[in-house]
């Protein structure tokens, strides 16, 4: 089979995930019976031991299934790398994964038929998935036996060596010899050739495990390998075995063990309908700062271990990598120590990034860093801290120094959403809205109303119902951001960078006036900010940063460094925009320094200013002369190209840290109105679904030019593997009719014409209103275009040679007897369609077309009856 597996970054939380491509224009026939196959299974299935489905799609030749990535590689990987025999409680516990994932395979009546270890991924904290459906079968009954010849030959169970039927107890040959090789760290049947092997299968008997295994393993492996299939137990009676005792615990694990996938399918699975698009990326960490003065790349965060999420402490970084794992590092200047903010279970500066091994197994959704701490969260709102417990900011009593990574256990019954760090506090937002502040209280900045500092988290009470989106923690302040864009903030107000300060002018016969506040020790709002909807914040030493919901950039505190980007270097009173170059761009991301600011817009670039020592900017620039040191800009100056997307933004003492990501491409791999299921010959379904369905009553010439679209494009170029199953489009008319609603009005005002009954023997008097004759005329043609009913072009353009070759016939007076029967029935011209247009001119009719189209067949057919009348008088 012709495939590709690939990681991608999930849709929804940016979890990884696996594309599989199947080229379907070069499979051969069993191949794609297997790729239908997989996809007939894979959505059938939701269990924790088994790689989750998300969804499919088909783009031109080739299928796309995206499944669950499980970043452990194989059993079989397991298996080759280990060096002595697994203990006992190890195999035991994956013994009980996979079983558990083939008993519940064969609850739906489904054979795997390919159990093997390379089949068994796993996960990096030892949990395991079956996976490769390919070639499973789903049996009617438990009773019904397979007969085709399929599987791995090291695997395959005697029955089906010897061609005889087959069941489900062929799968407990497959799982008897997983677990061998589990125990044995070797194969249970091994030979030079396809023949010795069969041979071997069929007749000899599987040498004995090793003693160090209890009597109950080497029993259950010795039924589980026996030659009679009826002898072998099922996956049932193996979960109730006495050596699966502990199996109520080991399920505990599984699904605790489960819970980031569980939440993947969960969302998906409830999610709306979107536009299947593949974008590939590169996404790189930089840093610079504290002596690099360029961008510098960090080559290990590529691929699997892209970055999602950085953190910057005084001289120490953090990163979340895409696997949902903590890397960290160290750039120590001078007298600066390591006091476990690491997490490395030691004080060594490590200046490489290290993966925090006490964490693998832990899916961290945040990071955030102090000046000589670290805290995490995980997804289910556990929170961890590490380092200097000096102020108790770790969270731990007792302890001075945590080197190793420590669970906060006040918020064990308090799921944590959002954690942020200054230099000696922390605050916290927790998924029930509560905000929750530590550490220092110097100058109120725990918003508690005193300046007593806490070593455990308390409960911050704020002023009116204001409902926290985000929290942000400041060297010597705090920022709490409202849903309705208010801005609260307590701490010190020094140079204004908290924005308290108010400013009296414009009044007659007074002289204009600043009202400064030094400090605040509750949150407090930030009156002059209060006419903008402010959506993010960043605090820096001396000044702080703010973006509202337009993208403008609002700045305030110290411009001593031009840190303010206004263009110079006095001091301002208030909150200054600014501008320059950001006018007409959308800022998206800032973050404030020691002196200097960063941020990123809209059109993907990246600007900085202020205080350029250090490598404080990034680079350095022809104007770069200004200001204190001569190192200062006091304009927003770019410092990358305008490829890269910054997603993540962090800037610490003189540090940057950004997640820069480069589009290589984008591919669309279906753009429809509406959604299509393409079916093979085995009535398998692939599905195409858009952002949006369309109303085929408001766009019926849309519909039409979509599904002739369809036809032409997905049909031909996969005619090999699939046919069209059906383009149902469902009536707007709530009581079944196949007429639309504004049809049904056009029809029932419609004006009252006179119309023969060829039934009537005065049929010449008659009159019969249109609004009852119209719907029986046009019926059959509507219910084409809605139910697809087998009307083809080619039976229509054939309808109409009929109608033309008899009207034609009936001029000439030449009609046999026969024919003039079979006209006289075609010209029941109130029961059929009659002189209808090709289909093709009904491909991209309006709404007024399809009217003008109605009453046009009317008079047509008032015609040909008058024409029918006057001929049966003259006879």
């Amino acid at each position: 089979m012709f495939l590709f597996a690939s990681w991608a970054k999930g849709r929804l939380d940016n979890s990884l995930v696996v594309w599989k491509e199947v080229n379907l224009a070069r499979l051969t026939d069993k191949a794609r019976r297997d790729a239908q196959t997989e996809i007939e299974i894979l959505p059938l299935l939701n269990h924790a031991n088994i790689v989750s489905y998300y969804n499919h799609f088909v783009d031109e030749d080739t299928l796309f299934i995206e499944m669950e990535y499980a970043n452990g590689g194989t059993l079989h990987d397991k298996i080759s790398q280990s060096m002595e025999l697994f203990p006992e409680t190890e195999a035991v516990w994956y013994l009980f994964q996979v079983t558990s994932a083939v008993s519940y395979v064969h609850h739906f009546g489904i054979i795997h038929r390919d159990i093997k270890t390379l089949n068994i991924f796993m996960t990096k904290v030892g949990l395991l998935k079956l996976g490769d459906f390919g070639i499973s079968k789903i049996l009617e009954s438990k009773g019904q036996m397979a007969e085709s010849v399929v599987g791995t030959p090291y695997y395959m169970s005697p029955e089906i060596v010897k061609g005889e039927r087959y069941n489900f107890k062929s799968d407990i040959w497959a799982l008897g010899c997983v677990l061998y090789e589990i125990l044995t760290l070797t194969r249970t049947f091994d030979a030079s050739n396809p023949l010795k092997l069969a041979c071997d299968i069929v007749q000899s008997e599987h040498q004995s495990i090793d003693p160090q295994y209890s009597p109950d393993m080497q029993a259950l492996v010795d039924i589980m390998l026996s030659k009679d299939p009826d002898e072998r137990p099922t996956a049932e009676d193996i979960l109730k075995s006495s050596l699966l005792s502990d199996a109520r615990e080991m399920e505990r694990k599984v699904w605790e063990l489960n819970s980031s996938s569980r939440k993947l399918r969960l969302s998906t699975t409830t999610s709306s309908v979107s536009q299947p698009v593949v974008t590939s990326k590169m996404c790189e960490v930089y840093q610079w700062g504290g002596g690099k003065i360029t961008p510098q790349k960090l080559e290990l965060f590529t691929q699997e271990k892209s970055a999602i999420q950085v953190a910057t402490g005084r001289f120490h970084f953090a990163v979340i990598t895409f696997e949902k794992e903590l890397y960290t590092w160290a750039n120590p200047q001078g007298s600066d120590t390591i006091t476990g903010q690491l997490g490395h279970g030691d004080t060594a500066s490590y200046k490489a990034p290290k993966c925090v091994d006490s964490l693998l197994g832990t899916p961290l959704q945040q990071v955030a860093c102090g000046e000589d701490f670290t805290l995490c969260v995980s997804d289910e709102g556990i929170l961890y801290g590490f380092g200097s417990n000096y102020f108790g900011c770790v969270g731990v009593p007792g302890e001075d120094e945590v080197l190793s990574p420590q669970t906060v256990d006040f918020f064990v019954d308090h799921p944590v959403d959002q954690v942020s760090c200054g230099d000696s506090h922390v605050v916290v937002l927790t998924r029930y809205g509560d905000v929750y502040t530590w550490g220092n209280g110097e100058l109120g900045k725990l918003g508690l109303g005193s300046e007593d500092d806490f070593s455990l988290p308390q409960k911050v009470e704020l002023p009116g119902k204001h409902l926290v989106r985000e929290v942000v923690a400041g060297p010597e302040g705090t920022f709490l951001i409202c849903a309705s864009g208010r801005l609260l903030a307590c701490g010190s107000n020094e140079f204004n960078k908290l924005g308290f300060n108010t400013e009296t002018s414009g009044l007659r016969k007074r002289k204009n006036k600043t009202y400064d506040i030094p400090c605040k020790n509750t949150f407090t709002t930030v009156k002059p900010l209060s006419r903008h909807c402010i959506t993010s914040i960043s605090p820096g030493k001396t000044h702080s940063a703010a973006i509202d919901h337009f993208g403008h950039l609002f700045t305030f505190g110290s411009n001593r460094y031009g840190q303010l980007g206004l263009g110079d270097f006095r001091s301002h009173t208030s909150a200054r925009r600014v501008c320059g170059v950001l006018v007409g761009q959308r800022v998206m991301k800032v973050a404030c320094g020691d002196y200097f600011t960063v941020v990123t817009t809209t059109d993907n670039l990246v600007y900085a200013w202020g205080l350029g020592e250090s490598g404080r900017l990034g680079a350095q620039f022809t104007d770069q002369g200004r200001g204190p040191g001569g190192q200062c800009i006091a304009l927003p100056r770019p410092i990358f190209g305008s490829m890269h997307i910054v997603p993540f933004l962090s800037c610490h003492h003189w540090n940057t840290l950004i997640i820069a990501e480069k589009v290589l491409n984008s591919k669309t791999l279906k753009t429809q109105d509406s959604r299509v299921s393409i079916s093979s010959p085995k009535g398998s379904v692939f599905e195409l679904q858009s952002d949006e369905g369309t109303d085929w009553c408001s766009e019926l010439s849309t519909s039409n030019q979509n599904f002739s679209d369809c036809v032409s494009g997905e049909e031909e170029q996969t005619r090999d593997m699939f046919s069209l199953k059906g383009f149902e489009m469902a009536s707007c008319d709530s009581t079944g009719s196949s007429i639309p609603p504004w049809l049904q009005q056009e029809l029932q005002e419609a004006e009252i014409i006179p119309l023969p009954c060829i039934d009537s023997p005065d049929y010449s008097q008659a009159s019969v209103p249109v609004a009852q004759s119209q719907p029986r005329m046009c019926n059959s043609f509507l219910d084409m275009l809605v139910k697809k009913e087998p009307h083809s072009s080619s039976s229509l353009v054939m309808e109409e040679e009929k109608v033309s070759v008899c009207c034609t016939k009936m001029r000439q007076g030449t009609r046999s007897g026969a024919e003039d029967e079979t006209c006289e029935d075609d010209m029941q011209l109130c029961d059929l369609d009659v002189e209808l247009l090709s289909a093709t001119d009904f491909v991209s009719c309006t709404r007024d077309d399809l009217i003008h189209i109605i009453h046009k067949q009317n008079a047509q057919i008032k015609s040909l009856k008058k024409l029918l009348s006057e001929m049966n008088r003259e006879k």
